[in-house]
């Protein structure tokens, strides 16, 4: 167990500040946990108001309580009252507290100054705070329940190997319950409610730290500290404890509840997702995939492999099996060609496949799916199987011979997780789970879960997931740069740019174009016009001399019909550079996890292929070659129909120093862009046509003659 939380979850001593003598209130449900299962350290109750709480001594403060230290207070008082309650603990040597009281950041700024008071008087005194606005947290086993959560009011859940980390309280105990009603046990629960000091990442590392958990399973709304979680997620990785993530606040409706709810950042999906994916956790979309996928894990653990066989009494079934395996990338490679010829022999009238289907003979010959059951677990090479019987186990008459059929199938030694799918009641349920089977009522829920089973089950074998060290930040200053600024900045990066001058009026234009040999792009300079083509601040293949003086001339009057409020610095001159393909690289300091770069398909396909690829800056040209060869897009880079291949590795080389220009500028950058990335042919380089870098505190951008929110 992380050490900095020994005192959260192995107190030898708990104090219950505001502590009530009705078991059924806020103040009251933690103490009367606590004594009902049997917390062996020492419980002092702080009400001062009262003699006895619970039958146990009232004492009218914390300095009243006789003894040196107390490890951990669970305080239900008023929010004012707090800050004092935690200078008065620092006597006892307090070293966590669990603030149960709401009225706080979640309420406003009144609310946020007062969390910000208690939380630097904790810090003073070394004391670790889970809260506030939070349900707190219960640890299986020891008596610990430092909650008022209903979770417990009929008495302690089942005890077992999963741990639930939640930023709701509310709905991290409502999917503890759905835990709880599929049969699996809780190792502990915990609430981050506002997540002033402890948060999730602090729980999942305890956790992680912890030998009765097995499985961790998380319901978030916005992460705040995105790579202390990657680590937290990388911790959790190396002793093989997969994480199972819920989060939510997707939409823009979802994800204003989301900070509203926890005044937390919700952050931008797309990058968590593809960040999120990459380090180990496995994102789930829906509390069913999150139960059912937790069900798996702690019945049976990661699958081994991708190997996906489906046995079906029913070939509407197999299909929609089959169709979901797909869908989820499972591998429903056919049965091998001996096994094929046994399943054959045995059930001429079937499909020997994949899926295996028995037909509905077996309605009539329970050894049919022994055998089939037997053959496609030893001989199938399959990671898991998922099988389906409708209604066949509750039938009093088909149901004992295909109980039957099944163990003897199952009787040869295999290991392979197996899953049925029926339709039966809680008994027969419960017996068919206590031969070790997987039970699910729908079979595409079945393949989800087995699917992530497997996402677990590679990521638990990866290689460790590295979270690069941010380097020291510079401090140089940029402010209103225009497109040439931006390439010079790019160009001192390392990045290859085009080469272009620039020229102040259409004069100068015309007198300095002469310095390039071929067709020209002319484009306005200002650092307020971002989008130069829809304000006609544009002009390609333009020749050198009274042309590109006559371009100059006509993108200085456009502009300032369109844009009469921006600031116009000239026009830039450049030289038309023909290449293979293009590529649009962006950088920006995401609200979660800081500096990231992303890189997708430039030219038409930007926007019709919406294809992006999202990492954690800075990061390495090998690293940036990985994310480019995500892209779907990527065969058309690739050769692909005799086209020539583009150079991959100068991009990737470009993607590496963007990552390292925005990590060590992210004080005085918010986003870089480079539009497009023109792509030569194989060895030949790569060039940035263009350049966008908006600072810190930028003034707004002009758009269509207004100023861009």
């Amino acid at each position: 167990m992380a050490k900095s939380l020994d005192a959260l979850f192995a107190p030898r001593s708990i104090a219950f500040i505001g502590a009530s003598n009705d078991p059924t209130r806020i103040g009251g449900r933690p103490l009367h946990y606590c004594l009902r299962d049997g917390f062996e350290g020492e419980i002092y109750s702080v009400n001062p108001s009262r003699d006895k709480v619970q039958g146990l001594k009232a004492f009218p403060s914390i300095g009243a309580i006789p003894a040196d230290e107390v490890d951990l207070l669970v305080i239900a008082v008023p929010p004012k009252a707090i800050p004092m309650v935690l200078a008065e603990a620092g006597a006892k040597n307090v070293r966590a507290a669990v603030v149960l009281t709401s009225g706080f950041s979640e309420t406003g700024e009144k609310g946020a100054a007062l969390e910000a008071e208690m939380l630097t008087t904790a810090r003073k005194l070394g004391i670790r705070l889970l809260g506030p606005n939070c349900l707190g947290f219960y640890k299986a086993g020891d008596g610990i329940a430092a909650t008022f959560s209903s979770l417990l009011e009929d008495g302690p859940p089942p005890q077992g190997e999963l741990a639930i980390v939640s930023q709701s309280g509310a709905y991290g105990a409502h999917i503890a319950m759905l835990a709880r009603r599929r049969g699996i046990g809780l190792a502990s629960f915990a609430a981050t409610g506002n997540e002033c000091d402890i948060g999730v990442a602090d729980l999942i590392e305890a956790a992680a730290a912890d030998i009765n958990v097995k499985v961790i399973g998380c319901y978030v709304e916005g992460i705040r500290h995105g790579r202390a979680f990657l680590r937290a997620v990388e911790v959790a990785r190396l002793a093989g404890k997969p994480v199972i993530l819920l989060k939510v606040g997707t939409s823009s409706s979802g994800q204003k509840a989301a900070q509203s709810h926890t005044a937390s950042l919700a952050g931008d999906d797309r990058t968590l997702d593809q960040i999120i994916g990459r380090s180990g956790a496995v994102r789930v979309e829906t509390t069913q995939e999150l139960v059912d996928t937790l069900y798996v894990l702690t019945r049976r653990g990661p699958l081994a492999g991708n190997r996906l066989g489906i046995l079906t009494v029913s070939g509407g079934a197999g299909i929609l099996m089959a169709d979901a395996a797909e869908a989820a990338g499972f591998d429903i490679a056919s049965m091998p060609e001996p096994a094929r010829a046994d399943l054959d022999a045995r059930i001429p009238l079937g499909s020997s496949a994949n899926p295996v289907d028995t037909t509905a003979q077996a309605m009539s010959d329970a050894s049919l799916v022994r055998d089939a059951v037997s053959i496609v677990t030893r001989q199938g090479n399959y990671d898991a199987v998922v099988a389906f019987f409708m209604n066949w186990p509750e039938s009093p008459v088909l149901g004992p011979p295909l109980r039957e059929a099944i163990q003897q199938g199952l009787e040869s030694g295999s290991e392979v997780p197996f899953a049925i799918c029926m339709n039966a009641g809680p008994r027969t349920v419960s017996e068919y789970e206590g031969t070790g089977l997987l039970v699910f009522e729908d079979p595409s829920f079945a393949v989800t879960a087995l699917a992530h089973a497997a996402t677990a089950g590679r990521a638990i074998s990866g290689a460790p997931a590295c979270v690069p060290t941010l380097p020291d930040t510079s401090t140089k200053c940029f402010v209103r740069l225009d497109e040439a600024e931006a390439l010079a900045a790019l160009a001192d990066a390392g990045i290859p740019t085009m080469p272009f001058t620039t020229a102040r009026n259409s004069a100068e234009a015309g007198t300095i174009s002469r310095q390039f040999d071929g067709p020209l792009a002319i484009k306005v300079i200002s650092p307020d016009v971002q989008h130069k083509s829809d304000a006609g601040g544009v002009r390609l293949a333009v020749d050198p001399g009274n042309q590109a003086a006559d371009a100059a001339s006509k993108i200085l009057a456009d502009v300032g019909r369109a844009h009469p409020a921006a600031e116009i610095r000239g026009v830039l001159i450049a030289p038309m550079i023909r290449g293979v393909a293009e590529l649009i690289l962006g950088a920006r300091i995401d609200p979660v996890f800081g500096p990231v770069v992303s890189v997708g398909m430039g030219g038409i396909f930007t926007e019709l292929l919406d294809d992006v690829a999202i990492g954690l800056a800075p990061l390495d040209a090998n690293e940036a070659l990985e994310l480019i060869r995500s892209l779907c897009g990527f065969p058309l880079l690739d050769g692909m129909r005799g086209k020539p291949r583009v150079d991959i590795r100068a991009a990737a080389e470009t993607m590496a120093a963007m990552s390292r220009f925005i990590a060590r500028h992210r004080g005085t950058i918010l986003e870089v862009e480079i539009n497009p990335l023109l792509l030569l042919e194989e060895h030949k380089g790569a060039v940035a046509l263009d350049a966008l870098i908006i600072p810190e505190n930028e003034n707004p951008v002009i758009q269509n003659g207004q100023a861009a929110a």
